[in-house]
């Protein structure tokens, strides 16, 4: 935990004390009832089974269905089989993925402060009579599960990286969103079974349609995802630069598209072998990433080629990035097991929208002419594009010269 910020530390520490503190309590002021057992054991079980399916979204968010099954224990059992199931729940998964302990131990204690809050108003509701009363109660119950969870979370994402809680991104309506919906399957559960547990099982298939839906942003992401280096894909990038240029066209701002072709990446594969070669593009990859600004687009073509959209960007600009990538590129230190250190260089081109191209392809091939003309003048350099004729240059085809490269 040393890693942290030191008001991140007590921050995590005055968590866990609390957690300990509300735990103990809830134990003593409500000890567990051997009738409850059995449904604590299936909570259990659920959770444990649930906890081990992540689901990742684009955005870097997780998300687990663990959260139905908490907030079900939260209603249904007294706080110390809540306890035992959030404990137990998280073991496993720690045993499976081992992250640091004190983020584990955080996301214990985050869930067992946020099931104690919402068990206990649960049980205001349990005080008199009536299904209208239960059911306000239940979603008050949720509500303040959620929100408890997502702000104990932002406030840790906030000191830990030292960034504006709105930016935490656990407070999105995408996020809480989520979350409502997965806590009011649980909701529903708990209801059910108050009534009629064999009712309970009708809760499945709101559960399935919503793990199905969280996999949607996802499995879409990779569609435009580069397996490799995790930039875009051909395919996505192209999309992106032609809505750009009609952008661009439309409120005559600047735009610029740089291409970078690592160079004999072919000797690299043939003395040191493929996987050398394959983690060379990752290094170059994130060389390029590294360089760019925020709004910047990049992606890999395949190969040895990746492409970067500018918006709003002159040629002046584009070539100070194009720089920075070539010089971040020419920086890289792979070191592998023979104890060699393969090297890499780039040969960067860059065009500007509209004085080199009108359109999406026409700026690419431009700077496909200038990737050429920077080989041509001897590689590990940048060159805007030039009139091929005034250079007295003859292009040689895209195939040819990833053969010369």
């Amino acid at each position: 935990m040393s890693d942290l910020p030191r008001v991140a530390r007590l921050y995590v520490v005055g968590v866990l004390l609390a957690a300990l503190i509300a735990g103990m309590a809830g134990v003593l002021l409500a000890p567990p009832r051997l009738g409850l057992a059995p449904i604590a054991l299936l909570l259990l079980l659920c959770a444990t089974i649930a906890q081990q399916f992540k689901v990742k979204s684009p955005k870097h968010q997780s998300y687990y269905t663990t959260t139905i099954f908490f907030f079900a224990a939260a209603a249904l059992l007294h706080p110390g089989y809540v306890v035992v199931i959030v404990l137990a729940a998280h073991a496993v998964e720690w045993l499976r993925v081992r992250t640091r302990w004190y983020i584990q131990a955080f996301n214990v204690a985050n869930f067992l402060l946020c099931s104690m809050a919402a068990g206990a108003i649960f049980g205001l509701g349990q005080s008199g009579h009536g299904s209208g009363r239960a059911v306000l109660f239940v979603a008050l119950a949720g509500v303040a599960f959620v929100g408890l969870n997502h702000l104990l979370t932002a406030l840790v994402i906030t000191w830990a990286r030292g960034v504006p809680i709105s930016r935490a991104g656990t407070l999105d309506w995408e996020n809480v969103g989520t979350d409502l919906a997965l806590m009011s399957v649980g909701a529903l559960g708990s209801l059910l079974w108050l009534t009629n547990p064999w009712l309970v099982p009708l809760c499945l298939g709101p559960l399935f349609l919503i793990y199905r839906s969280l996999l949607v942003p996802s499995l879409r992401e990779e569609a435009r995802t580069d397996p490799k280096t995790e930039l875009a894909n051909m395919k996505h990038w192209n999309q992106l630069a032609q809505a750009e240029v009609e952008r661009a066209r439309r409120f005559g701002r600047p735009l610029s598209v740089v291409l970078a072709d690592v160079d004999l990446l072919r000797d690299i594969n043939n003395r040191h072998g493929h996987l050398v070669g394959d983690q060379m593009i990752r290094r170059v990859a994130d060389a390029i990433r590294a360089a760019l600004r925020e709004y910047d687009v990049p992606a890999r073509f395949g190969g040895d080629e990746f492409a970067i959209l500018m918006p709003e960007t002159t040629l002046a600009e584009a070539m100070a990035v194009a720089e920075r990538i070539r010089r971040g590129v020419e920086s890289i230190a792979l070191k592998i097991a023979d104890g060699s250190s393969p090297a890499a260089t780039v040969s960067v081109g860059v065009a500007l929208f509209p004085g080199h191209g009108r359109t999406a392809s026409d700026l690419l091939a431009a700077a496909d002419r200038a990737v050429y003309q920077a080989k041509a003048l001897g590689r590990n350099r940048v060159c805007a594009f030039a009139d091929p004729h005034a250079e007295r240059l003859v292009r040689i085809p895209v195939a040819a010269r990833r053969e010369a490269s």
